[in-house]
Protein backbone atom coordinates (compact mmCIF):
# COMPACT_ATOMS: atom_id res chain seq x y z
CA UNK A 1 0.00 0.00 0.00
CA UNK A 2 1.28 3.14 -1.32
CA UNK A 3 1.65 6.53 1.39
CA UNK A 4 2.28 10.18 -0.05
CA UNK A 5 3.73 12.59 2.18
CA UNK A 6 4.22 16.75 1.28
CA UNK A 7 7.54 17.68 2.11
CA UNK A 8 7.47 21.55 1.39
CA UNK A 9 7.21 21.78 -2.57
CA UNK A 10 7.89 17.93 -2.82
CA UNK A 11 6.30 14.53 -2.24
CA UNK A 12 7.58 11.41 -0.71
CA UNK A 13 6.16 8.41 -1.82
CA UNK A 14 6.40 5.14 0.85
CA UNK A 15 5.21 1.72 -0.11
CA UNK A 16 4.94 -0.79 2.12
CA UNK A 17 4.10 -4.68 1.73
CA UNK A 18 3.98 -7.18 3.95
CA UNK A 19 6.61 -9.84 3.19
CA UNK A 20 8.79 -6.99 1.71
CA UNK A 21 11.32 -3.97 2.70
CA UNK A 22 9.25 -0.64 2.75
CA UNK A 23 10.87 1.72 -0.16
CA UNK A 24 10.31 5.49 -0.31
CA UNK A 25 11.65 8.07 -2.81
CA UNK A 26 10.77 11.88 -3.13
CA UNK A 27 9.43 13.55 -6.25
CA UNK A 28 8.60 17.10 -7.62
CA UNK A 29 5.02 16.34 -7.86
CA UNK A 30 2.89 14.16 -6.66
CA UNK A 31 2.32 12.52 -9.50
CA UNK A 32 5.29 11.28 -10.03
CA UNK A 33 5.32 10.02 -7.07
CA UNK A 34 1.93 8.17 -7.75
CA UNK A 35 3.69 6.87 -11.26
CA UNK A 36 6.96 4.97 -9.19
CA UNK A 37 4.99 4.09 -6.35
CA UNK A 38 2.92 2.07 -8.72
CA UNK A 39 5.43 1.03 -10.58
CA UNK A 40 6.90 -0.57 -7.59
CA UNK A 41 3.56 -2.04 -6.61
CA UNK A 42 3.83 -4.09 -9.92
CA UNK A 43 7.32 -5.00 -9.59
CA UNK A 44 6.40 -6.39 -5.89
CA UNK A 45 3.10 -8.25 -7.20
CA UNK A 46 5.41 -9.91 -10.21
CA UNK A 47 7.89 -10.94 -8.02
CA UNK A 48 5.55 -12.43 -5.65
CA UNK A 49 3.57 -14.12 -8.59
CA UNK A 50 6.80 -15.52 -10.41
CA UNK A 51 6.92 -13.30 -13.18
CA UNK A 52 10.40 -10.61 -14.33
CA UNK A 53 9.48 -7.72 -12.81
CA UNK A 54 8.53 -5.35 -15.31
CA UNK A 55 7.79 -8.12 -17.81
CA UNK A 56 4.91 -6.72 -20.45
CA UNK A 57 1.97 -8.62 -22.82
CA UNK A 58 4.66 -7.32 -25.65
CA UNK A 59 7.60 -8.56 -24.05
CA UNK A 60 5.96 -12.19 -23.95
CA UNK A 61 5.00 -11.83 -27.75
CA UNK A 62 8.53 -10.96 -28.87
CA UNK A 63 9.47 -14.15 -26.65
CA UNK A 64 7.45 -16.30 -28.59
CA UNK A 65 7.63 -14.92 -31.75
CA UNK A 66 11.41 -15.42 -31.44
CA UNK A 67 10.97 -19.15 -30.56
CA UNK A 68 8.86 -19.57 -33.39
CA UNK A 69 11.15 -18.21 -35.74
CA UNK A 70 13.61 -20.83 -34.54
CA UNK A 71 10.64 -23.82 -34.89
CA UNK A 72 8.69 -23.46 -37.39
CA UNK A 73 7.39 -21.73 -40.61
CA UNK A 74 4.29 -20.02 -39.75
CA UNK A 75 4.88 -16.88 -41.13
CA UNK A 76 2.28 -15.25 -42.34
CA UNK A 77 -0.34 -16.59 -39.92
CA UNK A 78 2.06 -15.89 -36.64
CA UNK A 79 2.57 -12.41 -37.83
CA UNK A 80 -0.96 -11.50 -38.27
CA UNK A 81 -1.92 -12.89 -34.70
CA UNK A 82 0.84 -11.13 -33.32
CA UNK A 83 -0.39 -7.59 -35.00
CA UNK A 84 -3.76 -8.14 -34.12
CA UNK A 85 -3.16 -8.29 -30.75
CA UNK A 86 -0.82 -5.58 -30.48
CA UNK A 87 -3.63 -3.03 -32.06
CA UNK A 88 -6.67 -4.45 -29.86
CA UNK A 89 -4.96 -5.18 -26.82
CA UNK A 90 -3.08 -3.09 -24.65
CA UNK A 91 0.44 -4.76 -25.09
CA UNK A 92 2.37 -2.51 -23.07
CA UNK A 93 0.58 -4.08 -19.81
CA UNK A 94 2.64 -5.81 -17.43
CA UNK A 95 1.80 -9.53 -18.35
CA UNK A 96 0.74 -9.61 -14.60
CA UNK A 97 -2.52 -7.38 -15.13
CA UNK A 98 -3.50 -8.85 -17.52
CA UNK A 99 -7.46 -10.33 -16.48
CA UNK A 100 -10.17 -12.04 -18.20
CA UNK A 101 -12.06 -9.15 -19.10
CA UNK A 102 -9.49 -7.26 -20.99
CA UNK A 103 -9.35 -10.87 -23.38
CA UNK A 104 -13.32 -10.27 -23.42
CA UNK A 105 -13.15 -7.10 -24.46
CA UNK A 106 -10.56 -7.71 -27.22
CA UNK A 107 -12.41 -10.42 -28.63
CA UNK A 108 -16.18 -8.72 -28.25
CA UNK A 109 -14.43 -5.66 -30.53
CA UNK A 110 -13.07 -8.39 -33.27
CA UNK A 111 -16.26 -10.17 -33.17
CA UNK A 112 -18.20 -6.92 -33.77
CA UNK A 113 -15.84 -4.34 -35.13
CA UNK A 114 -13.53 -6.22 -37.05
CA UNK A 115 -16.50 -8.42 -38.17
CA UNK A 116 -14.33 -11.74 -37.69
CA UNK A 117 -15.60 -15.00 -36.47
CA UNK A 118 -14.63 -16.60 -33.64
CA UNK A 119 -12.32 -19.44 -35.14
CA UNK A 120 -10.07 -16.23 -35.80
CA UNK A 121 -10.35 -14.33 -32.79
CA UNK A 122 -8.84 -18.15 -31.62
CA UNK A 123 -6.09 -17.98 -33.39
CA UNK A 124 -5.41 -14.33 -31.61
CA UNK A 125 -6.05 -15.91 -28.73
CA UNK A 126 -3.87 -19.13 -28.55
CA UNK A 127 -1.11 -17.25 -30.22
CA UNK A 128 -1.43 -14.92 -26.72
CA UNK A 129 -1.82 -18.45 -24.90
CA UNK A 130 1.25 -19.96 -26.67
CA UNK A 131 3.21 -16.75 -25.51
CA UNK A 132 2.46 -17.64 -22.14
CA UNK A 133 4.20 -20.66 -22.52
CA UNK A 134 7.00 -19.74 -23.98
CA UNK A 135 7.74 -17.70 -20.92
CA UNK A 136 6.76 -20.19 -18.56
CA UNK A 137 9.60 -22.04 -20.54
CA UNK A 138 12.02 -19.47 -20.45
CA UNK A 139 11.25 -19.03 -16.78
CA UNK A 140 10.26 -15.76 -16.53
CA UNK A 141 6.67 -16.13 -15.64
CA UNK A 142 5.12 -18.98 -13.31
CA UNK A 143 3.58 -22.38 -14.53
CA UNK A 144 0.38 -21.17 -12.82
CA UNK A 145 -0.38 -18.71 -15.72
CA UNK A 146 -0.82 -21.33 -17.99
CA UNK A 147 -3.57 -22.87 -16.01
CA UNK A 148 -5.10 -19.46 -15.49
CA UNK A 149 -4.82 -18.68 -19.72
CA UNK A 150 -6.64 -22.29 -20.35
CA UNK A 151 -9.32 -21.32 -18.13
CA UNK A 152 -10.15 -18.53 -19.80
CA UNK A 153 -10.35 -19.60 -23.11
CA UNK A 154 -12.53 -22.02 -21.84
CA UNK A 155 -14.45 -19.03 -20.35
CA UNK A 156 -14.32 -17.39 -23.96
CA UNK A 157 -15.65 -20.34 -25.42
CA UNK A 158 -18.63 -20.54 -23.43
CA UNK A 159 -19.31 -16.90 -23.96
CA UNK A 160 -19.52 -17.72 -27.88
CA UNK A 161 -16.47 -15.04 -28.18
CA UNK A 162 -13.98 -17.75 -29.73
CA UNK A 163 -15.07 -20.90 -31.48
CA UNK A 164 -13.96 -23.97 -33.57
CA UNK A 165 -13.48 -23.47 -37.77
CA UNK A 166 -16.19 -24.64 -39.54
CA UNK A 167 -15.38 -27.55 -41.60
CA UNK A 168 -15.53 -26.54 -45.24
CA UNK A 169 -17.23 -28.87 -48.21
CA UNK A 170 -16.59 -26.35 -50.86
CA UNK A 171 -14.79 -28.43 -54.15
CA UNK A 172 -14.32 -26.44 -56.83
CA UNK A 173 -16.67 -27.49 -60.19
CA UNK A 174 -15.22 -28.82 -62.71
CA UNK A 175 -16.42 -25.79 -64.87
CA UNK A 176 -14.97 -23.58 -62.47
CA UNK A 177 -11.69 -24.96 -62.85
CA UNK A 178 -11.61 -25.35 -66.62
CA UNK A 179 -12.56 -20.84 -66.18
CA UNK A 180 -9.55 -20.63 -63.71
CA UNK A 181 -7.06 -22.43 -66.00
CA UNK A 182 -8.75 -20.85 -69.61
CA UNK A 183 -8.23 -16.98 -67.74
CA UNK A 184 -4.83 -17.42 -65.99
CA UNK A 185 -3.19 -18.79 -68.96
CA UNK A 186 -4.49 -16.05 -71.87
CA UNK A 187 -4.37 -12.86 -69.26
CA UNK A 188 -0.60 -11.48 -69.93
CA UNK A 189 -1.44 -9.36 -66.35
CA UNK A 190 -1.11 -12.63 -64.66
CA UNK A 191 1.90 -13.82 -65.53
CA UNK A 192 3.94 -12.71 -62.91
CA UNK A 193 2.39 -14.74 -60.66
CA UNK A 194 2.30 -18.55 -62.78
CA UNK A 195 -1.49 -19.06 -61.25
CA UNK A 196 -2.32 -21.65 -64.30
CA UNK A 197 0.68 -23.49 -63.15
CA UNK A 198 0.04 -23.04 -59.39
CA UNK A 199 -3.65 -24.19 -59.57
CA UNK A 200 -2.78 -27.01 -61.58
CA UNK A 201 -0.42 -28.00 -58.70
CA UNK A 202 -2.09 -27.48 -55.92
CA UNK A 203 -4.84 -30.47 -57.49
CA UNK A 204 -2.16 -32.49 -57.96
CA UNK A 205 0.22 -32.13 -55.20
CA UNK A 206 -2.68 -31.83 -52.46
CA UNK A 207 -0.06 -29.23 -51.10
CA UNK A 208 -1.14 -26.40 -49.17
CA UNK A 209 -0.19 -22.73 -50.56
CA UNK A 210 2.96 -21.86 -48.40
CA UNK A 211 4.07 -25.61 -48.87
CA UNK A 212 4.14 -24.97 -52.72
CA UNK A 213 5.65 -21.55 -51.96
CA UNK A 214 8.84 -23.11 -50.30
CA UNK A 215 9.65 -26.13 -52.22
CA UNK A 216 13.05 -25.82 -53.53
CA UNK A 217 14.99 -27.27 -56.36
CA UNK A 218 17.24 -29.04 -54.11
CA UNK A 219 14.37 -31.06 -52.30
CA UNK A 220 13.54 -32.00 -55.33
CA UNK A 221 13.67 -36.63 -56.94
CA UNK A 222 12.98 -36.57 -60.40
CA UNK A 223 14.11 -40.52 -60.35
CA UNK A 224 11.84 -41.34 -57.88
CA UNK A 225 9.14 -39.00 -58.24
CA UNK A 226 9.15 -36.85 -55.06
CA UNK A 227 9.78 -33.83 -53.30
CA UNK A 228 10.95 -32.70 -49.48
CA UNK A 229 8.22 -30.27 -47.76
CA UNK A 230 10.63 -28.42 -45.43
CA UNK A 231 9.35 -28.30 -42.01
CA UNK A 232 5.60 -29.24 -43.11
CA UNK A 233 2.96 -28.38 -40.26
CA UNK A 234 2.42 -31.22 -37.67
CA UNK A 235 -0.06 -30.75 -34.34
CA UNK A 236 2.79 -30.56 -32.09
CA UNK A 237 6.02 -30.37 -33.86
CA UNK A 238 7.43 -29.41 -37.71
CA UNK A 239 8.91 -32.16 -39.35
CA UNK A 240 11.08 -32.46 -43.17
CA UNK A 241 8.91 -34.51 -44.85
CA UNK A 242 9.49 -36.26 -48.17
CA UNK A 243 6.13 -36.76 -50.33
CA UNK A 244 5.02 -38.22 -53.00
CA UNK A 245 4.34 -36.08 -56.37
CA UNK A 246 0.88 -36.96 -57.46
CA UNK A 247 -0.59 -36.84 -61.07
CA UNK A 248 1.09 -34.10 -63.44
CA UNK A 249 2.85 -32.70 -60.18
CA UNK A 250 6.37 -33.20 -61.29
CA UNK A 251 5.79 -32.45 -65.32
CA UNK A 252 4.58 -29.39 -63.68
CA UNK A 253 7.90 -28.58 -61.72
CA UNK A 254 10.04 -29.74 -64.72
CA UNK A 255 8.03 -27.12 -66.56
CA UNK A 256 9.01 -23.95 -64.42
CA UNK A 257 12.26 -22.28 -65.09
CA UNK A 258 15.27 -22.50 -62.52
CA UNK A 259 15.95 -18.97 -61.61
CA UNK A 260 16.37 -19.27 -58.11
CA UNK A 261 16.65 -21.84 -54.81
CA UNK A 262 12.28 -21.84 -54.80
CA UNK A 263 10.40 -23.38 -57.71
CA UNK A 264 7.51 -21.32 -56.98
CA UNK A 265 9.77 -18.00 -55.77
CA UNK A 266 6.11 -16.57 -54.85
CA UNK A 267 4.70 -14.89 -51.71
CA UNK A 268 2.21 -16.44 -50.03
CA UNK A 269 0.17 -13.89 -49.41
CA UNK A 270 0.17 -11.77 -52.71
CA UNK A 271 -0.91 -15.55 -54.23
CA UNK A 272 -3.53 -16.14 -51.77
CA UNK A 273 -5.14 -12.54 -52.49
CA UNK A 274 -5.06 -12.46 -56.39
CA UNK A 275 -6.47 -16.14 -56.07
CA UNK A 276 -9.22 -14.03 -54.80
CA UNK A 277 -8.89 -11.07 -57.30
CA UNK A 278 -9.11 -14.23 -59.95
CA UNK A 279 -12.34 -15.50 -58.10
CA UNK A 280 -14.07 -11.98 -58.27
CA UNK A 281 -13.32 -11.53 -61.38
CA UNK A 282 -14.78 -14.78 -62.73
CA UNK A 283 -17.49 -14.48 -60.01
CA UNK A 284 -16.87 -17.72 -59.11
CA UNK A 285 -18.19 -17.59 -55.46
CA UNK A 286 -16.50 -18.57 -51.84
CA UNK A 287 -13.80 -20.51 -53.53
CA UNK A 288 -10.61 -20.28 -51.72
CA UNK A 289 -7.06 -21.30 -53.14
CA UNK A 290 -6.61 -24.40 -49.74
CA UNK A 291 -10.22 -25.55 -51.35
CA UNK A 292 -7.76 -26.89 -54.13
CA UNK A 293 -6.02 -29.12 -51.89
CA UNK A 294 -9.97 -30.63 -50.39
CA UNK A 295 -10.77 -30.99 -54.45
CA UNK A 296 -6.89 -33.04 -54.51
CA UNK A 297 -7.41 -35.18 -51.60
CA UNK A 298 -10.55 -36.17 -52.59
CA UNK A 299 -9.69 -36.91 -56.03
CA UNK A 300 -7.23 -39.36 -54.72
CA UNK A 301 -10.15 -41.15 -52.78
CA UNK A 302 -12.51 -41.64 -55.54
CA UNK A 303 -9.58 -42.90 -57.50
CA UNK A 304 -9.47 -45.59 -54.73
CA UNK A 305 -6.51 -45.02 -52.75
CA UNK A 306 -6.43 -45.84 -48.99
CA UNK A 307 -6.24 -43.71 -46.57
CA UNK A 308 -2.96 -44.23 -45.26
CA UNK A 309 -1.76 -43.33 -49.30
CA UNK A 310 -3.48 -40.39 -49.46
CA UNK A 311 -2.22 -39.59 -45.84
CA UNK A 312 1.53 -40.05 -47.38
CA UNK A 313 0.63 -37.46 -49.65
CA UNK A 314 -1.42 -35.10 -47.70
CA UNK A 315 0.73 -35.20 -44.22
CA UNK A 316 -2.31 -35.38 -42.42
CA UNK A 317 -1.54 -38.17 -39.46
CA UNK A 318 -5.02 -39.76 -38.21
CA UNK A 319 -8.27 -40.24 -40.06
CA UNK A 320 -9.76 -38.00 -37.55
CA UNK A 321 -8.24 -34.55 -39.53
CA UNK A 322 -8.52 -35.89 -43.29
CA UNK A 323 -12.12 -36.64 -43.76
CA UNK A 324 -13.16 -33.14 -42.86
CA UNK A 325 -11.29 -32.20 -46.27
CA UNK A 326 -13.51 -35.55 -47.98
CA UNK A 327 -16.39 -34.89 -49.62
CA UNK A 328 -17.03 -37.27 -51.89
CA UNK A 329 -18.96 -36.94 -55.02
CA UNK A 330 -22.29 -39.31 -54.63
CA UNK A 331 -22.44 -40.43 -58.32
CA UNK A 332 -18.54 -40.74 -58.08
CA UNK A 333 -19.58 -43.90 -55.88
CA UNK A 334 -22.24 -44.94 -57.74
CA UNK A 335 -20.34 -45.18 -60.84
CA UNK A 336 -17.70 -47.39 -59.14
CA UNK A 337 -20.13 -49.57 -57.59
CA UNK A 338 -21.81 -49.69 -61.00
CA UNK A 339 -18.42 -50.98 -62.78
CA UNK A 340 -17.87 -53.11 -59.89
CA UNK A 341 -21.02 -54.98 -60.25
CA UNK A 342 -20.56 -54.86 -64.09
CA UNK A 343 -17.08 -56.82 -63.45
CA UNK A 344 -18.68 -59.35 -61.26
Amino acid sequence: MATFQKRGTRWRAIVRKKGHSAQSKTFSTKARAQAWAKEIEGEIEDRAAGIVPGLTINDALVRHEAHLERISSRGRKTKTAGNNLRKGLDTEMLLSSLQYQHLATYAHTRLTVDGVKPATVLMDVMHLSGAITTCVVEEVAPATLQATMASWRTGLKRAGLVGAPEDRDRRPTEQEIAELLTHTKHNLALRRIGYHALIRFAVSSCMRLDEICSLRWTDLDEVNGTIVIRLRKHPTKKTDEVVPLMGESLAIIRAQPREGERIFPYNTESTSNGFRRICRHLEIVDLHFHDLRHEGISRLFEQGYQIQEVALVSGHRDWKSLKRYVNLRPGELVTKDRARSASA
